[in-house]
Order: structure tokens, then C-alpha cells, then sequence
């Protein structure tokens, strides 16, 4: 999830692809400051994104869901964060990733991908322990197979760079216009799938037992959520939605943005009035087309949803990112709070997941299905809340997270 940011000066030029031309290396601290505050905002919002499901509201038969709350608080709460949060902070996360990977080219050349595969195996093995043991809907091991593919990226141009960023955003839209051609070809006659519909009766009872069981309810349950995970990325397409921000925070390296963003403020002024302007739009039509139409089976309704998201929640993202830039660059110092939160952001976020099961399962407090989708977000603001000092005070007292500590102990091999 967390980038690989080595946020020391780098070199101007990369020997593999593209070099860095033009680019005037920042002080370390603005440098620093920029993509940490970043990276700190993206963790605080993919816990808005992961809060309901962290307490099973996703999973919730509608008819329950509506005894927590009034239904007309769990709608407005639900189709506010489709339209300002989901899939926008992974994907702010994404383009972080690229970066990270850029970063190292920029300082090590052909002689950083050894140490950037080894990163991301040790990566792979916690993000494995993460999913199995603490929480299925990790993000980790996804981010660590798709980074394997970052060398052969790195030997195109920028041109390249985002003719390809591009397709792979485009291809989970391609291949809905597939699906729904052959569905209305051969399988029209079956009936259409409310959007509300539900979770199966027969995998229902498994997530019931994470909020009414002990450990062993709560680990089996957590592998059929994993399972389910697994094939949800597979069918709304995940793998080329962040694989596309991967490639154009690699991009942005190149074109020195990512290192010295007050050198670009007129381009980030304009990504922002773009990603707002643009993705704001998008993403109201598609949360609003998603609440009418199923996504499966494919439907025309859908098919607008699907296209809407495409385009909105990656201009929504780049809007967000560059909005935080700006307010870095201006020297806004409220934004800097997030700075520490995002230096230790894989700690932050693998407590975000010992937390709220603590919260949630049944050997905890047993708050799963008993907290609506509002009460849940303002559960998660105050996680972030208690995060920013917490953070601040780790940082004062020592170098890094704890779980930063233990990656790159594992990456170098030696006492840091």
C-alpha cells in the first residue's frame, strides 16, 4: 500500500528509459513534506473507504441494515463516500507507488531493481500475513505483485508512460462492453440482479460467525471474505486500475512533478480545476447509475456506471493529490498534520485493521452489524483523530514506523 519513497536527493537521471530532464532536486524537507502529507491524507481516506467493511455493513441483508439507522442516514452516508472516497484513495496510494518506484530509479539506476523486488517479496509476505491472520480485504499483496511488473514500465519513454497509463485505465470499461455484448447475445433471458441484493444465504452465515464467534469463526469467515476478495478484484478488474497509477506516478518522476512540485504549481493548478471539474461529475453519475443498475450481470445501466468511474475516480484522485500539493506548497501548515501520519503509513494502516477487528469480531467487542454506515464513519474519523499525534509523537522519539522499521531491516539486512 505505503510507497517506497527513499526521499534523498536523487540523481537527475535514470539509465534505464527516460531521463530526467530538467528537474532541480528540492531541499530534502520540502521534498519530504510533500509526498509524506500526501500519503498521510490517502491513509486517513482508505479508512473511510474500508470502515464498513471493517464492521460488515457491506455484508449486511438490506433489511437489517435498515434497523440500524434511519435508512434515509445510511443512504446519504453510503452514496457520499461512492462519489468522495472509494477507490480514489488506493488510487492516490497507486500513484504514490509509481512514484516510489521512480524515486529509486532516480537514485540507483538498474542497480535499485534488485533491491526494489527484494522489497516488494518482504512486502508480498507481510501483506500475506495481513490478509490471512488480521483482515482479508488487504491491499498489500495485490501492490506487491503488480510492482514486479515496474522494471518493464520503466524502460518506455513518457510518451510511453502514458499512452500506457491510459489503456489500463481504460480496459475494466473495454471489457464491460465485452461482457455486456455477450450477455445480451446469449444470456438476456436470465433475470436481472438487484444492486441490493445481497450477500448468498450460504456464505451470509460465515460472516455472522465473524461477529458472533471466537478466533476460529472469525479466521474461517476471514477466509471465504478472502476468497471473495480475491474474485471481487478479478471482476470489477481491479489489476489494471492501479497498475495505470502506478505507471503515471512513474510518469510524473519523469517529469520532475513528483520532485518538485512548487516548480509545477500551474500544472498542479490545473490538475486540480481538471480532476474536480472532471471527476466530481463522473463519480455522481456512476454512484447514482451503480444504485439503479447491478454492475453483474452486465447491464446498459452499468456499462454508464462503469464508464463513469473510469474516468471519474482517477481525475477525482489526481484532483485530491493535487489539491494537497498546492496546499503544501502554499504553506498551509493545518494539511502538515498528515505528514507524520504518512511517514509511518504501513503501520497506520495495519493498525487501522488490528483496531477496527478488535472493534468488530466477536472476540472483541462484537460491534459487527451493530453499527450503522454513519456511526462507522464517525468511528473511523475518530481512528484518524488519535493517528496524527500518535504518529507525531512515534516520529519525535525514533526514525521510523515500526513496521517501516522492520521492511527495510528485512531489505537491507543490517542494523538501521
Amino acid at each position: 500500500m505505503t510507497s517506497k519513497l527513499e526521499l534523498a536527493e536523487p540523481k537527475t537521471s535514470f539509465s534505464v528509459g527516460d531521463s530526467v530532464t530538467g528537474v532541480a532536486p528540492l531541499p530534502v524537507r520540502e521534498r519530504i513534506q510533500a509526498l509524506d502529507v500526501l500519503r498521510g491524507v490517502a491513509v486517513a481516506g482508505i479508512l473511510l473507504a474500508n470502515i464498513l467493511v471493517f464492521f460488515g455493513f457491506i455484508f449486511l441483508p438490506p433489511d437489517r441494515a435498515a434497523g440500524l439507522t434511519t435508512g434515509t442516514a445510511n443512504e446519504v452516508t453510503l452514496f457520499l463516500e461512492k462519489v468522495f472516497v472509494d477507490g480514489k484513495f488506493y488510487s492516490i496510494f497507486s500513484l504514490l507507488f509509481g512514484i516510489g518506484f521512480g524515486v529509486q530509479l532516480a537514485r540507483g539506476g538498474d542497480a535499485a531493481l534488485p533491491r526494489f523486488k527484494r522489497r516488494l517479496r518482504i512486502l508480498l509476505g507481510i501483506g500475506a500475513i495481513h490478509a490471512f491472520f488480521i483482515w482479508a480485504g488487504d491491499i498489500l499483496m495485490l501492490y506487491a505483485l503488480l510492482g514486479f511488473t515496474m522494471p518493464w514500465f520503466a524502460r518506455k519513454s513518457n510518451r510511453e508512460l502514458l499512452r500506457w497509463t491510459v489503456i489500463l485505465l481504460a480496459v475494466p470499461t473495454t471489457l464491460y462492453i465485452v461482457a455486456l455484448i455477450v450477455w445480451m447475445l446469449v444470456g438476456s433471458g436470465s433475470p436481472q440482479a438487484s444492486p441490493s441484493a445481497g450477500v448468498p444465504p450460504q456464505i451470509l452465515k460465515y460472516f455472522e460467525g465473524i461477529g458472533r464467534g471466537g478466533f476460529k469463526d472469525a479466521f474461517i469467515g476471514n477466509l471465504v471474505f478472502l476468497a471473495g476478495r480475491w474474485a471481487d478484484l478479478f471482476a470489477t478488474v481491479r489489476f489494471p486500475k492501479v497498475l495505470g497509477m502506478f505507471v503515471l506516478g512513474l510518469w510524473t518522476v519523469r517529469t520532475g512533478i513528483a520532485l518538485s512540485p512548487s516548480d509545477h504549481r500551474a500544472t498542479l493548478a490545473r490538475w486540480r480545476m481538471l480532476g474536480l471539474g472532471i471527476g466530481l461529475p463522473a463519480n455522481l453519475i456512476a454512484a447514482w447509475a451503480l444504485e439503479h443498475w447491478s454492475y453483474l450481470p452486465p447491464s446498459v445501466g452499468g456499462l454508464l456506471g462503469t464508464a463513469m468511474a473510469a474516468i471519474g475516480v482517477p481525475m477525482l484522485a489526481l484532483g485530491y493529490a493535487a489539491t494537497v500539493a498546492l496546499l503544501v506548497v502554499d504553506g498551509r501548515r493545518l494539511i502538515s498534520v498528515f505528514g507524520p501520519v504518512g511517514r509511518m503509513a504501513l503501520t497506520n494502516y495495519l493498525m487501522h485493521s488490528i483496531i477496527c477487528v478488535t472493534l468488530s469480531y466477536g472476540f472483541g467487542l462484537a460491534l459487527w452489524w451493530r453499527v450503522g454506515a454513519a456511526t462507522a464513519m464517525a468511528i473511523a474519523a475518530g481512528i484518524i483523530a488519535v493517528q496524527i499525534p500518535l504518529s507525531a509523537w512515534w516520529l519525535s522519539r525514533y526514525r521510523f514506523g515500526p513496521v517501516e522499521w522492520v521492511w527495510r531491516r528485512l531489505t537491507y539486512g543490517r542494523p538501521l
